[in-house]
């Protein structure tokens, strides 16, 4: 009975990461919405202005409020004042430590779907880390078929979570993988788009 129950979680939970995989972009909410509808126009997202004190971490052009680097405006009325997370950082996160879920941590900003995304990933890899070592170091007393079973199942998991790393860390820099609330990451660089450097604090 106990191997049944055994095998009966591990199943289930081969079948939701699989389904958490391939269905990924349901943790990944879109920026159209966020910015949907009427509210996209200039005045109604508050980014007409006649001085730089009107645009929050940024500054008045053309009466158009332009954001200093690592900042947009993404709620209405706000404008200016969201802080990106950096590119660069995210997609260090992702390529040495995304294999145990860090990188959906990172972006996760307190959404509910990204930190569920960063705990199955995290179970993933730690599963198939300790299946290895547990189906190598108990194999003399296992039947030959508890050897295959537990065998094709870590294979499985290793699969999936390279996969799923591959994935998290190229999205990141095809520029798709946005953090928790729909935002775009910051870009790497040190281009400055209107030629002044932010205020340091």
């Amino acid at each position: 009975m106990h191997n049944i129950i055994h095998r009966f979680i591990i199943v289930s939970c081969i079948i939701v990461t699989f389904a958490i995989v391939v269905e990924q972009n349901r943790f990944v909410p879109r920026p159209e919405k966020v910015h949907f509808g009427h509210k996209t126009y200039p005045r109604r997202w508050g980014r007409w202005c006649s001085e730089d004190n009107e645009c929050g971490l940024g500054f008045c052009q053309a009466y158009m409020c332009q954001c200093y680097r690592g900042y947009i405006t993404w709620n209405f009325m706000e404008t200016c004042a969201y802080q990106q997370r950096p590119k660069l950082t995210a997609f260090l996160v992702s390529f040495f430590v995304g294999i145990f879920g860090v990188d959906w941590f990172v972006l996760s900003r307190g959404n509910a779907g990204y930190i569920v995304a960063g705990i199955i990933k995290l179970i993933i890899s730690c599963g198939c880390c300790f299946g290895w070592v547990f189906i190598l170091t108990n194999s003399r007393n296992k039947s030959r078929t508890s050897n295959v079973f537990g065998n094709v199942v870590n294979a499985i998991l290793a699969v999936i979570s390279l996969v799923w790393w591959l994935t998290d860390w190229i999205r990141i820099l095809a520029d798709v993988f946005y953090d928790g609330n729909g935002a775009p990451l910051q870009p790497w660089g040190h281009y400055y788009p209107y030629g002044r450097i932010p205020y340091r604090y």
